[in-house]
């Protein structure tokens, strides 16, 4: 009784501070896969006989899916499966939500994984679902998978046979360069704020200190001459604006905030939609570039990994926020505030960037 009042405290706490999906109700025919095993073939009728199929999707009810790029490394992570079983792979990012699918088609689509990326095979999620032999999996990252774009070559490979981004977000890209870049030595800085600061047993962001003693440094360094800024906290925006002024260029249009939770906020027509626009033609941006200090993230890793340059990064690894929640909501300050000799975070870090393998 008393662990039970324990938990429901514990999820409410966690709910109150994290992102999660719209609500919705589940379809019927889906409800089997709550109580099933890792992986669990389907019959779902008569159409594709001979053909398997394999469903990529997010347990919602507990993990509700990452940032863009952590669903992006899932489905990657599932893509290395598929390629050894030799199984046809649908994305099923409309049955099962995760914190980007709007309540109402985006565009008459419905699967939030089509928002931004093109289909990985020709077959739609309707005839997948009136097929013969169907296999489906629990939805979590597995302990063999990969938690990081530099530790596993194969997930670039994986991608270019894939993963197509939408043609649109490219071309944004491609016009903010022109816009921006022509005739500079640009320096891609990504800082993230907002939830990153209190999220249990993540990486903890770099501060705004630490990031101006290494942009100040590379400046003098390298003679950058532009600074593209990605950041999800205004006031890291501000102070960026007032210390460098014209030399800072950013993505005007994406949203920015001072809270933990941006997701729900009424901001925006397709306000979950746009959060992940933002985030893909940001990453596109920033893979433009060949260097970059930035936060561990999956989107800096991302732009990494798809830059056509010998990208050069500058990784600031602040080590790990707590694994207990409500630790975690505030161990950040504490580190920051305390002296470094008695734990908070180092002042003065080394200038060094280094190729991303």
């Amino acid at each position: 009784m008393i662990s039970n009042i324990k938990n429901n405290i514990y999820k409410k706490l966690y709910r109150s501070k994290i992102d999660s999906p719209e609500p919705h109700t589940l379809k019927n025919k889906f409800n089997f896969i709550n109580k099933s095993p890792t992986y669990y073939f389907q019959k779902f009728g008569n159409k594709n006989k001979g053909k398997i199929f394999y469903v990529i999707k997010i347990y919602e009810k507990i993990k509700e899916g990452g940032g863009l790029f952590s669903n992006l490394l899932f489905v990657l992570n599932h893509l290395k499966i598929v390629e050894k079983l030799n199984v046809i792979p649908v994305i099923d990012m409309e049955n099962f939500y995760n914190r980007y699918n709007e309540a109402k088609p985006v565009k008459k689509i419905k699967n939030s994984w089509l928002y931004y990326f093109d289909k990985i095979s020709r077959y739609d999620l309707n005839e997948v679902y009136q097929s013969d032999k169907v296999l489906m999996n629990d939805g979590f990252f597995s302990r063999s998978m990969s938690k990081n774009f530099k530790l596993d070559k194969n997930l670039k490979k994986v991608f270019d046979k894939y993963i197509k981004i939408k043609k649109e977000f490219i071309n944004n890209a491609n016009q903010f360069e022109k816009k921006n870049f022509k005739d500079n030595k640009v320096l891609g800085v990504h800082l993230r704020g907002t939830d990153r600061i209190i999220m249990p047993d993540h990486p903890f962001p770099p501060t705004i200190d630490q990031m101006f003693f290494l942009i100040d440094n590379a400046i003098k360094k390298y003679n950058f001459t532009k600074i593209f800024l990605i950041t999800d906290q205004i006031k890291y925006l501000k102070f960026f604006e007032k210390k460098y002024g014209n030399k800072l260029c950013y993505r005007k249009e994406s949203f920015r905030s001072n809270l933990s939770k941006i997701f729900h906020l009424k901001v925006r027509k397709n306000h979950r939609f746009e959060i992940g626009r933002d985030n893909i033609e940001e990453m596109l941006i920033l893979s433009k570039l060949s260097y970059s200090i930035c936060s561990i993230s999956n989107l800096s890793q991302t732009a990494a990994m798809l830059s056509k340059n010998n990208f050069k990064v500058m990784e600031i690894d602040n080590g790990m926020n707590s694994k207990s929640f409500l630790f975690a909501q505030f161990k950040f300050y504490l580190k920051l505030y305390l002296p470094e000799i008695f734990g908070g975070f180092k002042k003065k870090l080394n200038i060094k960037f280094k190729v991303f393998k």
